[in-house]
């Protein structure tokens, strides 16, 4: 199945049998460079035709309140129930799972946040001491209330960490949750490559020889719960993202259309080409209904 470039009669029909929009943040609003051009404009002509719109990401480094300010500082019009983010997920999944006992968190500050915001007590967050070596890591003491590791974005990531994390998940009863697994962040026109978060969860799962629960994308959690908050009809929702595996991944395993922008990750390169022979099994490409080279394109439509 091959997927459709975007053009003026798709872009109508797109429209008139979406009521939601669900739109990426990073390499499809935004990159690290700002605005993406045309992604501004996008967006306010989609809510002044009376379109709900969100924005859902798997950047855990910041938590709803604070997408909601990055947002705001770049003029898109928001509200905190518009914004789903992994953090802000990750708590609520062991809030709903009536989470007992303390998390270690391989993340970062606004994992914290969200973990406090629900009243989850974690560990971790921030530099770990370095403890001499192999006779002292034998002899380590591990803290008994610990019942779930908890991997997220992590600048500060080390050996003592991972040490830590796969330790802890030695135990059958802790829960291994990861916020998402993306390869790299968008960093559109630069040669540097920025590890994501899916360095972090596999540093911990493959000593810890477990497989996390994802709560991020492409996994259901983001959506279900936004379709819960706001009744949404999951026939008329359209994912917009810049990642094969994981925005449309999550359309794909929602019922959601989709549309591809070649603003950030992938390019029009590695878009999955027609193969019979790929056609059952795990080998089926993940295939975007629609994709273009940026929002600002579907903006030219409306």
């Amino acid at each position: 199945m091959a997927c459709e470039r975007l053009n003026e009669s798709s872009a109508k029909k797109l429209l008139a049998g979406a009521d939601s929009f669900l739109f990426d943040c990073d390499g499809v609003l935004w990159d690290g460079r700002g605005v993406i051009p045309g992604s501004l404009e996008t967006i306010k002509k989609l809510k002044a035709l009376g379109k709900k719109v969100f924005y859902v990401t798997n950047n855990s480094s910041k938590t709803r309140d604070g997408y909601l300010q990055k947002a705001k500082q770049f003029g898109f019009p928001a509200t905190v129930d518009e914004i789903v983010c992994t953090a802000y997920i990750a708590a609520l999944y062991l809030k709903n799972k009536q989470f007992k006992g303390k998390v270690f968190v391989v993340g970062n500050t606004a994992m914290g946040q969200e973990l406090d915001a629900v009243g989850i007590a974690h560990t971790g967050i921030g530099p770990a001491p370095t403890v001499g070596g192999i006779p002292d890591w034998v002899d380590l003491k591990w803290d008994s209330d610990i019942k779930c590791v908890l991997v997220g974005f992590d600048a500060d990531i080390s050996y003592m960490k991972i040490l830590r994390a796969a330790s802890y998940l030695q135990r059958p009863e802790c829960l291994f949750v990861g916020t998402n697994e993306d390869t790299h962040l968008p960093v559109n026109n630069s040669a540097t490559r920025i590890p994501g978060t899916g360095t972090m969860v596999i540093a911990v799962a493959f000593p810890a020889q477990r497989k996390p629960v994802i709560v991020g994308k492409p996994e259901p959690p983001m959506f279900e719960e936004l379709k819960k908050l706001h009744n949404l009809n999951s026939d008329r929702c359209v994912m917009v993202g810049d990642r094969l595996e994981s925005d449309i991944g999550l359309a794909k395993s929602c019922g959601l259309k989709s549309m591809l922008v070649l603003s950030g990750v992938t390019s029009e390169a590695e878009l999955p080409k027609p193969n019979p022979a790929q056609a059952t099994g795990s080998d089926i490409p993940v295939v975007p209904d629609f994709y273009t080279n940026c929002l600002g394109d579907l903006g030219k439509f409306i």
